[in-house]
């Protein structure tokens, strides 16, 4: 039972709290301006939360949130209802059982196509703050291709999530109805005399098969093709392998092979249309694809 001193000492903190308060001068119009800023940075991380409810406090400190109590504002400034669900006190944790052991975490292997350190790109265009790959996608780049190895290193690299799909061959439309995008990704961009040579995008989907079949049929994804796709090339040793998909649009310049790996979609793209371009590409992303499965056995494997 609260005691005379107790609420004597509650009174003079609200009296010292007030004339703190009241002594402050506030920008509420700045700091909703704030806060919207700082909301619309947070959407553009395309975080998506299930099952969780977000709720907006003002005013806040940025930075550190605090709430503001209504009996201790001074008169003139606007309360805030502060009234939370209560949080239920987490339970012990129980005995581990016997009969359901927690399944190990699988370790990386050796990649199969790659040995030391693929080269670096020039320019790296690294993860970024607002905008983070979900996973950490490795390097998974195959060494030992002749017509690869003798680009020698990238002019640039990049690693976030809003890639395309398949460089070169497809353009992004932010309003295309239910598009959906790559949760992680990263690229790696080859010249030769100044001129584009070869492209390896690898993205990473929550749900791979679905990015597979949309490339396919030109939807699902928020990127379309410039030029209709058509049926896919016969891939010499996959045929009717819905994993192994190699496109040549009608009128266009580049070939692109894809490979569906895991939770990934490796594409590579060349710079012409030629025979040789084309067993390039299909070789660079095959070996990536497999270097994949064993660089990251979280998001590599099915």
């Amino acid at each position: 039972m609260p005691t005379l001193f107790d609420e004597r000492a509650e009174d003079d903190l609200a009296r010292d709290v007030r004339r703190a308060v009241a002594a402050a001068e506030f920008d509420y119009p700045a700091l909703v301006r704030e806060v919207h800023r700082r909301a619309d940075r947070i959407r553009r991380r395309r975080v998506i939360v299930t099952g969780a409810g977000v709720l907006v406090l003002a005013p806040a400190a940025l930075g550190g949130v605090f709430l503001v109590l209504p009996s201790l504002l001074p008169s003139g400034i606007p309360a805030v209802d502060t009234r939370l669900a209560p949080v239920p006190a987490p339970s012990a944790p129980g005995p581990a059982s016997p009969s359901a052991p927690v399944p190990a975490t699988p370790e990386p292997g050796d990649p199969p196509w790659q040995e030391g350190v693929p080269p670096q790109a020039a320019w790296w265009d690294g993860p970024e703050e607002d905008l983070p790959n979900a996973w950490e996608i490795p390097d998974a780049r195959p060494t030992g291709i002749e017509g690869l190895d003798a680009l020698g290193a990238p002019d640039y690299a990049a690693d976030y999530p809003w890639i395309v799909p398949v460089e070169g061959l497809m353009s992004c439309d932010p309003a295309r109805t239910g598009g959906v995008q790559p949760v992680a990704g990263r690229t790696h961009a080859y010249s030769s005399g100044g001129v584009e040579a070869l492209t390896i995008q690898v993205t990473g989907w929550e749900d791979s098969v679905a990015a597979r079949d949309g490339l396919v049929a030109d939807g699902y994804t928020l990127c379309s093709w410039d030029r209709a796709p058509g049926e896919p090339l016969g891939w010499a040793g996959h045929e009717g392998d819905p994993d192994h998909l190699l496109f040549l649009p009608q009128g266009a310049d580049r070939p692109a092979a894809v490979v569906r790996q895991g939770d990934y979609l490796v594409a590579v793209t060349g710079g012409d249309a030629s025979e040789g371009t084309v067993r390039l590409v299909a070789e660079v992303a095959e070996k990536t694809a497999a270097n994949l499965e064993a660089l990251d056995p979280l998001h590599g494997r099915d």
